[in-house]
């Protein structure tokens, strides 16, 4: 299975008229896909643990003189699906903050602006980039070697598939974007593109018949990329999810923290998915009109599965929103 790619931050001019499913339209014409100016991404104050941000465990016994004061561990939000958690994500265009509802996923080049307009409503943020294709739109795309870079994405001409069977190579450009967010006050990354060995087609041996990537990317490498991408942001006080790639989902449900879906209940796994609720960490749902166009089919699925879902346009722009409730 190849989950549908979202387009990303790609250049955009909207003029939108709001529908009526849509619950807002902002009325700028700010477009949110440039970096802002260093002078909006300094660093935040240090956001106190709520009761589902956790620290790990092995934090020394306190009290004792003798030893040397322990090093706080740092702690990162750890949502629940026993929450119940509203979300609504939004890639293109000004990003529309009014939407009444637990958490944001936004791109890593949303200004700070916005970040701290939505944190002040006490509004988890997560901050969207792709951990496994270089987008050439984004300013550090030089610091990917040519030695790395595979084939094009999909219908994607700006963007190719990155060798991160070798992400040692490119480590420091994805642990620099990881700083970007934390500074800039997310609370919480969603890393793309981090399934290449479904594009890779093989046969009853396993042997590759058809190489997708121009890698020869296997499951194993996608496992060891995530685990270790995980640890950083973790480090980092970031909470981090898997994006799709169910076939993962049992091998990386204890390193990350929650499941986002694309089109999970028009091609039939988000069985698949439950593996995260029955660990209590949720799955945000997501279904597109253009492919599903009767949400409610896939509303009662994603309630009966314990899934925070929500219906949008492909372009995650400001067309089409509808919250299973």
């Amino acid at each position: 299975m190849q989950p549908k790619k979202i387009r990303g931050f790609l250049p955009l001019v909207l003029s939108v008229a709001c529908m009526g499913i849509l619950t807002s339209c902002s009325g700028g014409t700010e477009v949110d896909y440039l970096v802002p100016p260093e002078a909006e991404v300094e660093a935040s104050a240090a956001i106190p643990a709520s009761e589902n941000e956790t620290a790990p465990p092995g934090t020394a016994p306190e009290g004792n003189a003798d030893l040397p004061s322990p090093t706080l561990p740092l702690v990162w939000w750890q949502p629940r699906a026993s929450e119940n958690l509203t979300w609504q994500w939004q890639l293109q265009g000004e990003i529309d903050t009014s939407f009444d509802v637990d958490v944001y996923n936004v791109d890593i080049a949303t200004p700070v602006s916005k970040i701290d307009e939505l944190k002040a409503r006490n509004i988890k943020v997560i901050c969207y980039f792709s951990a496994g294709t270089a987008e050439y739109f984004r300013p550090d795309v030089d610091q990917f070697s040519d030695a790395i870079q595979g084939e094009q994405y999909e219908d994607l001409t700006d963007e190719r598939w990155l060798d991160y069977s070798r992400y040692q190579e490119f480590a420091p450009v994805m642990q620099a974007r990881m700083d970007l967010c934390k500074s800039k006050g997310f609370d919480a990354i969603e890393m793309d593109n981090v399934d290449a060995h479904n594009y890779e087609s093989r046969d009853a041996n396993g042997n590759v018949v058809n190489i997708g990537t121009n890698f020869d990317i296997k499951l194993d490498d996608s496992i060891a990329y995530i685990r270790w991408l995980a640890d950083e942001a973790h480090s980092r006080g970031l909470s981090i999810g898997l994006k799709n790639a169910e076939e993962m989902a049992p091998d990386v449900v204890s390193q990350v923290d929650w499941m986002l879906t694309e089109d999970c209940y028009v091609d039939s796994w988000c069985d698949a998915a439950t593996v995260f609720v029955e660990a209590d960490k949720p799955v945000f749902m997501t279904e597109y009109d253009d492919l599903v166009p009767d949400f409610a089919p896939a509303c009662e699925l994603a309630k009966s599965l314990g899934f925070s879902a929500i219906w949008r346009d492909p372009s995650l722009a400001l067309d089409t929103y509808v919250a299973c409730q």
